[in-house]
């Protein structure tokens, strides 16, 4: 059953309940699930820049990172993204880190 639209009351009621959210989070050290992504993803590519980077490198490492990968182009290419679009995009935001 569809929901009613909300009034700008609501809305404005919604925004103030978000705003004491992030407010109290800030003020407890606590980081917002976006934060948190954010530093997953940047420790992912960290980790697969320093494995390309080793001299010796970690098969183990590689087979993870290589799995990670493959299943974050597969979400993509599900959601309806194109496959090749998809694949150079993940190519290139590990390239930014890597250099």
């Amino acid at each position: 059953m569809p929901r009613k639209p909300s009034t700008e009351a609501q809305r404005k009621r919604h925004q103030e309940r978000q705003r004491k959210y992030r407010e109290g989070l800030r003020e407890a050290g606590k980081p917002e699930a976006d934060v948190v992504d954010a530093a997953m993803a940047a420790a992912l590519c960290a980790t697969a820049a320093d494995q390309l980077a080793a001299e010796v490198k970690d098969p183990v490492l590689k087979k993870h990172l290589s799995a990670i990968l493959k299943r974050a182009r597969r979400d993509l290419i599900q959601r309806g993204y194109d496959r090749d679009a998809a694949t150079a995009l993940l190519h290139r935001r590990l390239h930014r880190v890597t250099v």
